[in-house]
């Protein structure tokens, strides 16, 4: 076994749902004739060769997943599991038997038609289908006896007879050259680890009437994100029969937490599959897997900034040139950022919500003069700002660069600034106040949601080249005219996340007014800052005081 799957192992060895985790193996010396069949003429499950790097099964109908994942995970296999669509308890029965069995799982009666199931089954070279059937003790009582309600006809408990006569006629309307083999879902058992599986003597009854097969040719190296949404169950559990390792991402993004992150890096899976539609497209999930696979996190933990996490901000800081005034800096943002700390924790939100000590630093101002280019801004030289930047970073906390551009286009004075946002944890604030009218712009401190997109564009390409974190762009708006068109910034790239700043200081009612007229009827993709003021907030306070909605992400400290 080689370093990197050996590391695959041991991460598989942590993960953890519902289900129990397969350990299976490959047999090496074992050649496939054709298709499932060894050269010695023996029925194998094979599992599909040659999966993309990373794949997404999106489907949000638990029918066709199932589907989708065994076309996906399976090249073969003698042996498939049926359940009903609509039965639930028969769906976990069948994920548990599948594991066991090494066999896909296919629903019937739901959205997949039962000529869709068959040429499933005609490819995988099916000879035989356990069918789960509904469990018996549903309708008896439980000494065995039928469940009489007061008023309704006893039914009678369904024999051994009946329900193999059930499970033929659920295989007939697939192919009737399929072998039935049935499977009470009562059969389903809750181990003492608190995961199920199918009662040993149960299992025991279907493999004496399976035929004999040989050892499976399992997938390694094999990644599964779960959003563990639900009718999930048939698409996970073929995925594990095929030998390949699941990972709880809840929300379907493996940037959110530390611990998703560090699984990520752990395992340098060669193939990727996310199932559930949470995850998006394949190319929105290739940027997510290869920004977790760094193992880099922001502070806070994951690589997300709009995750669990609250930053308060040091605002305008002007670019320190000396270690003492660099040291001062970052003790101030931390000391800005401590009474939020100190309410999270008397409200109980400290196991919930990070806190971020952030500082804003300025590195294009806008002047009153033209200057050499005429841009109406002064614009700092990358290694006169590296220095601060590095420092708050080794200090655990994030760092905006607020670009002031005059006449200049924002993108244009980001853009200046790209060795910096190459760092984890360098994010950019947009103060709309210091743009002049010129170009796009047509009043001073007025500016069209084009423009502001062009920086979400740049920054998005250049997350995703770099395999970066997510980047946060901060919108001082003091105004709602400060954005034209607020709605129509874009907000649903997962490489950026968009804040909106309601920059307005003045007394707690006039940032109230200015809040509101801010977020009503604005997208609620967006994010949001507040504006405090030095001192202001205390536990006794914020326990007094009426939370804001929507809940700010940011605070900046005046």
């Amino acid at each position: 076994m080689n370093s990197r799957k050996a590391r695959f192992v041991l991460v598989a060895s942590s993960l953890a749902l519902t289900t129990t985790l397969l350990a299976g193996c490959a047999d090496p010396g074992a050649v496939d004739d054709d298709g499932g069949t060894t050269a010695a003429g023996e029925l194998r499950a094979v599992a599909a060769d040659g999966l993309a790097p990373v794949l997404v099964l999106g489907s949000s109908d638990p029918a066709e997943l199932a589907l989708t994942a065994s076309q996906a995970f399976f090249a073969a296999a003698p042996v498939v599991v049926l359940a009903a669509a609509d039965d639930a308890q028969a769906q976990d029965a069948a994920a548990a038997a599948a594991l066991a069995l090494h066999a896909p799982v296919l629903l019937t009666g739901g959205a997949i038609a039962d000529s869709g199931l068959a040429k499933e089954v005609e490819r995988l070279g099916a000879v035989s289908a356990v069918v789960v059937t509904p469990d018996r003790a549903q309708a008896a009582g439980t000494d065995g006896t039928a469940a009489v309600a007061p008023t309704v006809e006893a039914v009678p408990v369904a024999s051994d007879e009946d329900l193999a006569r059930d499970a033929k006629r659920a295989v007939e309307a697939i192919d009737p050259g399929l072998d039935a083999v049935p499977l009470d879902a009562g059969a389903l058992v809750t181990t003492p680890a608190g995961g199920t599986e199918i009662d040993d003597r149960d299992l025991s009854d279907v493999q004496d009437q399976l035929p004999r097969t040989a050892v499976p040719r399992l997938l390694t190296e094999v990644l599964a994100l779960v959003d563990e949404a639900p009718g999930q169950s048939a698409a996970v559990a073929t995925a594990q029969a095929a030998g390949v390792v699941p990972l709880a991402v809840a929300g379907g993004d493996p940037r959110a937490t530390s611990e998703s992150v560090q699984a990520m890096a752990r395992a340098k899976a060669l193939a990727v599959v996310g199932i559930g539609e949470s995850f998006g497209t394949v190319d929105d999930l290739t940027a997510r897997v290869r920004a977790a696979e760094t193992g880099v996190e922001l502070a806070g933990g994951g690589q997300l900034v709009s995750t669990g996490k609250r930053f308060v901000v040091l605002p305008s800081t002007t670019v320190p040139s000396s270690p003492s005034r660099i040291a001062e800096m970052v003790e101030k943002a931390a000391s800005r950022a401590e009474p939020y700390v100190e309410v999270a924790v008397a409200s109980g939100e400290a196991d919930r919500t990070a806190t971020v000590p952030t500082v804003e630093l300025v590195v294009t101002e806008s002047s009153g003069a033209a200057g050499r280019d005429g841009n109406y801004s002064t614009e700092l030289a990358v290694e006169a700002v590296r220095p601060a930047v590095q420092a708050a970073l080794d200090a655990g906390q994030h760092v905006l660069l607020e670009i002031q551009p005059g006449r200049a286009p924002f993108v244009d004075q980001v853009e200046r600034y790209a060795d910096l946002l190459a760092l984890p944890g360098v994010g950019v604030s947009l103060d709309l106040d210091a743009r002049r009218a010129g170009g796009v712009v047509a009043r001073d401190g007025v500016v069209p949601a084009e423009e502001i997109n062009d920086v979400v564009s740049y920054l998005s390409g250049f997350v995703r080249s770099r395999a970066l974190p997510q980047k946060m762009l901060v919108v001082h708006a003091s105004t709602p005219r400060s954005v034209v068109d607020l709605g129509a910034v874009t907000t649903t790239d997962g490489a950026v996340a968009v804040v909106v700043h309601s920059d307005v200081a003045g007394s707690v009612s006039a940032r109230t007014r200015a809040w509101d007229a801010l977020t009503v009827g604005a997208p609620a993709s967006l994010g949001w800052g507040w504006t405090d003021l030095v001192g202001e907030v205390t536990p006794e306070r914020a326990a007094t005081t009426e939370p804001l909605a929507p809940a700010p992400l940011l605070v900046v400290v005046e």
